[in-house]
């Protein structure tokens, strides 16, 4: 992934105003390894309900705005729709997020079950191991990546282009 400025991420909100936007909690981007990532995922330690993911679409940086479910912890597991990663239920999230445009604007949102710190890329290359043990995969490297890529696709379509 190319690496974004918080200029670009903070102009690239498809989903929220522009003040909401300018309010974000961003992270430092001083140590991210952009090689490694499909996109940049955060979550604000202030508000942790609050998160965000910005990726490269063609040439335009996309910025989402997520809100992510109370996370109770329990003996159940759950899976990362991204990146098929399975997690104790404690670090799986359902994000939302609503929808770009008008259909956001009168309440349509979607949702999808994440990796709950945000960091599917860096499971699906294995450089960060989740706390639960995975079951056999026969997909390599780049079949999981590319999976990885089309799910994070198909979600970001769901909300910029209501498919």
């Amino acid at each position: 992934m190319h690496p974004i400025t918080h200029d670009q991420i903070r102009a690239g909100f498809v989903n929220c105003t522009k003040g909401e936007a300018k309010r974000m909690a961003l992270p430092s981007l001083d140590s991210v390894d952009w090689e490694n990532l499909d996109y940049f995922g955060w979550r604000d330690p202030g508000s942790p309900a609050v998160g965000g993911l910005a990726l490269w679409r063609g040439d335009e940086t996309v910025s989402i705005a997520l809100r992510a479910t109370a996370r109770t912890a329990s003996m159940k597991q759950g899976m990362c729709s991204l990146c098929h990663t399975f997690h104790p239920s404690a670090d799986v999230a359902m994000m939302g997020a609503r929808r770009a445009g008008s259909r956001g604007r009168e309440g349509n949102s979607v949702g999808a079950a994440m990796c709950a710190d945000l960091a599917c890329s860096l499971y699906a290359r294995k450089i960060k191991q989740p706390r639960r043990v995975q079951p056999q995969e026969t997909l390599d490297l780049t079949a999981r990546v590319e999976r990885l890529q089309a799910n994070l696709d198909r979600f970001v379509s769901r909300v910029v282009d209501g498919l």
